[in-house]
């Protein structure tokens, strides 16, 4: 698959879910995008997710924290600028779950780590998580994505997330701290700017030149902005 890259400069998690959108309007048959984009104090919930049982809501967003819920499924997520998300977005024709995975395990190699695949969505180094993953698609097009901890604030991310202590139980880990890990534990020199070019590499990835269209962002980041959409009936 041929891959082009596009990389977001703004931090707001309802302008980069809009840009996602508006990425996975653009795509097409000939090439897929690697989009990588960062979202600062945030917590990103997956789009059937409770808000309430699955982090500190109110204390978050009291303390100034934006909440966000995306298009896909999982589990909640907290990102910060130690953070680094990725998309891949393509014609469902094209798309590789494989390849992906072999996206991801490569731009960790060229940084010295070995990890590997873990589960549906989680990917690992020595048994610990740093990356998981998401996919939702339109029956035409695909978006995979995920993140990767490079030097996250976990202790602030394992503070605010609150998952079900059932599910920890049945994976026999006794707390999120004590199975997820930055990849600057292995990797001291590691940076958010290193592991942005690591994908771009693994990918082999030309810069996609595209002007997103202004209307459709500011339609998108007002959807994912609201709370309609983010909280539905619960606030």
């Amino acid at each position: 698959m041929k891959y082009k890259y596009f990389i977001s400069n703004v931090t707001d998690p309802y302008f980069n879910l809009a840009a996602e959108q508006c990425l996975f309007d653009h795509v097409n048959e000939d090439t897929a995008v690697l989009y990588l984009w960062q979202n600062n104090n945030t917590i990103v919930i997956g789009k059937n997710q409770d808000i309430y049982s699955e982090c500190r809501a109110a204390e978050f967003t009291g303390s100034g924290g934006k909440i966000a819920r995306r298009m896909s499924g999982g589990g909640a997520v907290y990102h910060d600028l130690g953070n680094l998300n990725f998309s891949v977005i393509a014609e469902r024709s094209k798309d590789d779950q494989d390849e992906y995975i072999n996206v991801i395990l490569s731009m960790a190699e060229r940084l010295g780590i070995k990890a590997e695949f873990s589960g549906r969505n989680d990917v690992v180094c020595n048994g610990r998580k740093f990356s998981g993953n998401a996919v939702y698609d339109s029956g035409e097009k695909v978006c995979r994505h995920g993140t990767v901890l490079v030097n996250t604030d976990i202790e602030k991310m394992t503070y605010y997330l609150t998952p079900d202590s059932e599910k920890l139980k049945r994976h026999a880990v006794e707390s999120v701290r004590s199975r997820v890990m930055n990849i600057t534990e292995i990797n001291l020199e590691a940076t958010v700017e290193a592991v942005r070019n690591s994908f771009i590499a693994a990918a082999d990835a030309e810069p996609l030149h595209i002007v997103l269209p202004d209307e459709k962002l500011k339609e998108y980041a007002g959807f994912f902005g609201s709370e309609k959409w983010i909280y539905g009936g619960q606030k």
